[in-house]
């Protein structure tokens, strides 16, 4: 078996050798296994379904929801010899009718098609014509709540193991914790899985991230950044439309060539940017969460985040369209407490469910506690994926000195650590900020704290300035922070 793996890697895919983990991922498809992988972004999943395919005997169907991602590998697989078709709302009636009747004709090695259809009571029968090998599920993460791109039609993908009991399912992501994992395993209904999970610590990344409230200093540290690294390709997320376009259009006064990216764009445009990039003439790109899945540009240097991702799976999915090459590149994240608050409100309006707001709420928590860390940076980031790391020496934390806290100082700034000290880990850091303001919450009032000298103390004060006091402390190491982000006075304060 692994001569004839070995074999069919270097006739259709040119290549010697297997990245880690992939050769044993293979060889357990093709032995019928079902298997979850969990694989970096880099790391080479595409492989992991696409040469099985090729030696199974009948259709592979990869479920994927990135149609870029689908058409990329679609091409390259026909420029090999490889039938191969796909099933996406892009299409036109007459190109899904030739699709199907190759499926039904058995002349598609490899059917890409998106969740939505995948799910449709009609592709299940159209499927029933054909000789189904294999079912690949690609961003598995997306089939739970938990996760950072959780859509509802992936839970409706175990339909297909009902019609189809024998036929085996490969699940592959980047990014899932094991909460995330076990609701894969359970909601694709995979049997007896072979799991592999990779290491998530991209080395050859550097992270670095800087409070910085003023949003038009910010743009201005961002443009410099560009304007040094100019000849260099780099991704510029931001929170919205409008700051895609307000910042390409100050790069491009400084003769950068840079293009915003969001999903107000017609598709042609879209299109034509993302090929632009990948070929190098639109340098930056400036964009909304909607740009990079399905990507495939190796030689980005540099993934700038103007303002902070609402979970650190957004932030590490996103981080890691860097450096694909295995060069080094650069991941610089500029935040503040008002991005916090305008991520929150957000969350709010986005969902109806108090459960989801409840998860949502709790990884935006984790998020703001990466950006204002002491602690090295790669740790936080590898700890939300349960993997543990040394300090890295290759973030902004690790690079920095220790400096010790400066003693406190000022009646306001003391009755600060004061409450924090009476309210002893039982609130998050917003909440700690509603408490000095005086707002009532649902647990401030359940906990009396609303009875508490220090309730309200900072009312006049305004909750920016309060927030920048709080984000002081902590980065000074005088506040902690612990668990989901709940404030305390550091050891010894």
């Amino acid at each position: 078996m692994t001569k004839e793996i070995q074999q069919t890697l270097e006739k259709f895919f040119h290549h010697q050798t297997f990245r880690p983990n992939q050769e044993e991922i293979i060889e357990n498809i093709v032995n019928g296994r079902d298997v979850l992988a969990i694989m970096a972004t880099g790391g080479g999943k595409s492989l992991c379904y696409q040469l099985p395919a090729l030696m199974l005997d009948g259709m592979t169907v990869v479920i994927s929801p990135l149609i870029s991602l689908m058409k990329d590998q679609v091409d390259s697989l026909s420029l090999q010899g490889v039938k191969v078709g796909m099933l996406n709302s892009m299409q036109t009636y007459d190109e899904r009718q030739r699709v199907e009747r190759g499926m039904a004709a058995g002349q598609i090695r490899i059917l890409y098609v998106s969740p939505e259809r995948a799910v449709t009571p009609g592709f299940a029968v159209m499927l029933g014509k054909c000789r189904v090998s294999l079912f690949a599920v690609d961003e598995a993460h997306c089939i739970s709540m938990w996760g950072h791109q959780f859509r509802p039609e992936y839970r409706e993908i175990k339909n297909l193991r009902d019609s189809f009991p024998n036929v085996p399912f490969a699940a592959f992501t980047a990014t899932a914790n094991r909460r995330v994992r076990e609701d894969i395993i359970s909601e694709l209904r995979l049997r007896d899985p072979v799991e592999f999970v990779g290491s998530f610590d991209r080395k050859n990344l550097s992270y670095a991230a800087f409070a910085e409230p003023n949003s038009q200093v910010r743009i201005q540290k961002i443009i410099s950044y560009v304007t040094a690294h100019k000849d260099v390709s780099g991704i510029i997320y931001c929170f919205s439309r409008a700051n895609t376009e307000e910042l390409a259009e100050r790069l491009r006064k400084v003769h950068i060539i840079a293009n915003p990216y969001h999903a107000g764009l017609p598709s042609p445009e879209r299109t034509r940017i993302q090929e632009g990039f990948v070929n190098n003439s639109i340098r930056v790109i400036c964009a909304t969460v909607a740009f990079g899945m399905g990507i495939d540009k190796p030689d980005v240097r540099y993934v700038i985040h103007a303002h902070m991702p609402k979970d650190i799976e957004s932030y590490y999915q996103e981080t890691g369209r860097a450096g694909r090459d295995g060069a080094p590149a650069e991941c610089l994240l500029f935040f503040s407490m008002a991005d916090f608050r305008k991520m929150e409100n957000m969350l709010d309006r986005e969902f109806a469910d108090p459960r989801k707001i409840e998860i949502a709420r709790a990884k935006l928590d984790q998020m703001y506690g990466y950006c204002i860390t002491n602690s090295c940076r790669r740790q936080v980031l590898l700890s939300y994926f349960d993997e543990e790391i040394e300090p890295c020496g290759n973030c902004d934390r690790c690079g920095t000195p220790k400096v010790k806290s400066a003693p406190v100082s000022g009646n306001f700034t003391k009755n600060i650590v004061s409450a924090a000290r009476e309210v002893d880990g039982k609130l998050t850091t917003q909440e700690f900020v509603s408490f000095l303001l005086g707002m009532e919450r649902a647990k401030t009032t359940k906990m009396q704290m609303n009875t508490s000298r220090f309730f309200g103390m900072a009312k006049t004060k305004g909750r920016t300035a309060v927030e920048e006091e709080v984000e002081g402390l902590i980065s000074a190491g005088t506040l902690c922070l612990r668990g989901k982000n709940v404030m305390r006075v550091c050891a010894g304060k």
